[in-house]
């Protein structure tokens, strides 16, 4: 499970950036302690992008004992915590980050993230919106994908259609929106606009080693109809990711439509 979040993060890391790194830049006014919690804290954020959480946990603990006030030290603890899944102690972090500094937008924005997960949805509507009012934030994407999946998450799929597009007019290649916009689509009848934008994304997601896009390609093509055009995705899909999460999925939805066109 935490290969798939860790897949999902890097994914909104250099897109949607749910959950950014925040790194911090030593400066002549620190004292030694801080620089050396800089240095760990910057060993810490590798380890994460190595997808070495118990490294990137260890460098983190220690540079918070170096300057327990440094909220990029508690915001990248909540990122941690939020990988391996303990939620509760990723939200005790992030809260921590924007306590040390009430204007770190970013923190707000990742803590929203957790309660998403947490399915309380007024509190991260209520951080969304402070996110998205400050106008000196220039991650907006990341908060637009958020409240999409907020909506998403709640049935709520117009809602969800509105943010996930915001994202897509400026970037037609970002897989995770593309995917969420799609199956949005799906759920709200329009299948072959869904099948469409899909059909695109398989393109692009195949790079990331992301199998969502072939997997609601096919649904939607299968929803239509096209059966011949399902069975091809989904073959597609077995054979590109073998170890994909839509695998198993994908193997018994070719055992079906190979007895249905028989």
């Amino acid at each position: 499970m935490i290969s798939k979040m860790m897949r999902n993060f890097k994914l909104s890391l250099s897109i949607l950036a749910v959950l950014l790194f925040t790194q911090g830049c030593a400066t002549p006014h620190q004292s030694n302690k801080q620089r050396a919690a800089e240095l760990r804290m910057e060993i810490g954020i590798s380890h994460i992008q190595r997808n070495n959480l118990p490294l990137a946990l260890k460098e983190l603990l220690g540079a918070l004992e170096l300057d327990p006030k440094n909220s990029n030290v508690h915001n990248n603890l909540g990122i941690v915590y939020y990988l391996r899944e303990k939620f509760d102690i990723s939200v005790k972090y992030f809260l921590q980050a924007i306590a040390l500094n009430p204007s770190f937008t970013e923190a707000k924005n990742n803590l929203a993230r957790v309660y998403i997960v947490q399915k309380q949805y007024t509190k991260a509507s209520n951080l969304l919106d402070e996110v998205l009012s400050d106008l000196t934030y220039t991650n907006a994407h990341s908060a637009y994908f958020n409240y999409g999946l907020l909506y998403f998450n709640q049935n709520k799929f117009d809602q969800a259609k509105l943010y996930f597009s915001k994202i897509i007019m400026d970037n037609l290649e970002d897989c995770n929106t593309q995917v969420y916009y799609a199956r949005s689509l799906i759920e709200t009848n329009s299948v072959k606009l869904a099948a469409e934008q899909l059909d695109k994304a398989t393109q692009f997601c195949v790079l990331e080693r992301i199998d969502d896009a072939h997997f609601y390609s096919a649904i939607s093509y299968y929803r239509l109809g096209h059966k011949q055009k399902a069975l091809a995705r989904f073959e597609e899909l077995v054979k590109i990711f073998p170890e994909g999460k839509y695998r198993q999925k994908s193997v018994e939805m070719i055992q079906l439509i190979q007895k249905e066109i028989r």
